[in-house]
């Protein structure tokens, strides 16, 4: 029942981005329904009463509704909000002026008024206050003045009775709506906020961590080719001076990888998620062949596992940013001693989602270091030559994506990668 209304109010196959926006539509949507079947209701009553005068009010104002729910359901959601509370307005106004004050219509008043107050936010709370005060002029003029559009209705004890409780039994659980989407937005707010400070807190922890990493790991290098080129300079060996040339090759490499993993952290933060379709299979190749080529990789088997045709949505530059980053650690470490060295690549689904294994025989993890391979900038041992920060960005990446990443390994066995990624993100 609660999906048919949505489907009702905003169209099956639309989709409201902010969840507050959405509560507010649907709010304002059940609103008008409720207002709709009320409108149906009075004119079937009149029809079998022989009373034809009302019947163009209330196709009018039926109209206005439909209209309303018409825009929703297109998008333009604020000129719906403009629409429907008058629309609310004039319809309890024309029960209210045609009717004694026993029968309760004026209630109706409330909960219209906590509506719109509840549908419009606070940067359009001057159009709230003033739906408001035209709420309570239109009440006024009901309750006190002896105009009415409609014909004048007159009723027994019992039916004065009996409308005051209808009118009684709309109002109180449309009043609850408005005030519980009120309590809910506060509390989503306040959670939202909650959320905000933890991530915040979280984000200066590691700027601490990065400031220093980073003039650290940026100073090592450059250190290090100086010292390389003040001995070179002077030395009258070639192959003593070719041997310089080559560790500051692999000192500019370095340092050279560790911008590039400066970069993807910063994109990952920074860029807004794209989903598009991705041929997983492809998407592994193409990062196999960039990095066929490296002198590690030469001895490598590398084994694409994955269904030529497994296409999923995702964001295909964060996902080949995760995959690079493990298939490079892979080739990085791999193990000498083995002769038969690989690097295998498969896919496994799990219902909605999937995952990708990315397993090798390489060196292995031990247990102790397992646990803290994915944090920022931490490395396994003095001599790794990683920058720290790749398997950190390969877990900050598949949380954006709504993905996990599982580790499982063996020293001088080999490890296994596991990201799990919903099929449709």
């Amino acid at each position: 029942m609660k999906k048919a209304i949505r489907n009702l109010i905003i169209g099956k196959n639309n989709y409201i981005e902010s969840w507050i926006e959405y509560r507010q539509v649907i709010l304002s949507g059940q609103f008008t329904l409720i207002a709709l079947l009320l409108c149906t209701m009075y004119t079937l009553i009149d029809l079998s009463w022989g009373v034809y005068i009302t019947i163009p009010v209330y196709t009018f104002c039926a109209a206005m509704l439909i209209t309303a729910i018409y825009l929703h359901r297109k998008g333009k959601h604020c000129t719906a909000y403009y629409i429907i509370f008058p629309t609310l307005n004039f319809i309890v106004y024309l029960f209210a002026s045609s009717e004694a004050p026993a029968t309760g219509a004026y209630i109706l008043f409330l909960p219209i008024a906590l509506g719109a107050f509840a549908v419009f936010n606070y940067k359009q709370r001057v159009i709230a206050v003033n739906l408001a005060a035209l709420t309570y002029t239109l009440f006024v003029l009901a309750y006190f003045g002896n105009f009415s559009i409609l014909p004048k209705r007159i009723y027994s004890e019992q039916e004065l009775m009996a409308n005051f409780m209808i009118n009684f039994a709309v109002a109180l659980p449309t009043s609850i709506l408005a005030i519980y989407l009120l309590i809910s937005l506060n509390h989503h707010n306040g959670r939202e906020l909650v959320n905000s400070n933890r991530m915040l807190k979280k984000l200066n922890e590691e700027l601490d961590r990065f400031v220093y990493s980073t003039s650290h790991d940026l100073r090592a290098p450059l250190s290090s080719v100086s010292g390389l080129i003040n001995l070179a300079k002077d030395n009258p060996n070639p192959a003593e001076v070719n041997r310089y040339l080559n560790m500051m090759t692999h000192r500019v490499n370095a340092l050279d990888k560790f911008i590039k993993d400066i970069t993807d952290y910063s994109r990952n933060n920074r860029m807004q998620i794209t989903r598009e379709p991705v041929n997983v299979y492809q998407l592994i190749k193409e990062i196999w062949e960039s990095l066929m080529f490296s002198a590690d990789a030469q001895s490598i088997t590398f084994l694409n596992e994955i269904p030529q045709d497994l296409v999923i949505e995702n964001d295909s530059k964060r996902l080949h940013m995760v995959m690079s980053n493990l298939i490079a650690n892979a080739i990085r470490y791999h193990d000498n001693r083995k002769e038969k060295k690989y690097i295998r690549i498969y896919q496994h689904a799990i219902g909605a989602s999937f995952s990708i294994h990315v397993e090798d025989n390489g060196q292995g993890i031990t247990p102790e270091i397992q646990k803290r391979v994915f944090e920022m900038f931490y490395r396994g041992n003095e001599t790794s030559q990683g920058s720290g920060l790749g398997l950190y960005i390969v877990k900050e990446t598949i949380t954006k994506l709504a993905g996990t990443v599982h580790l499982y390994s063996q020293p001088r066995v080999g490890s296994t990668f596991i990201v799990t990624l919903p099929v449709k993100g």
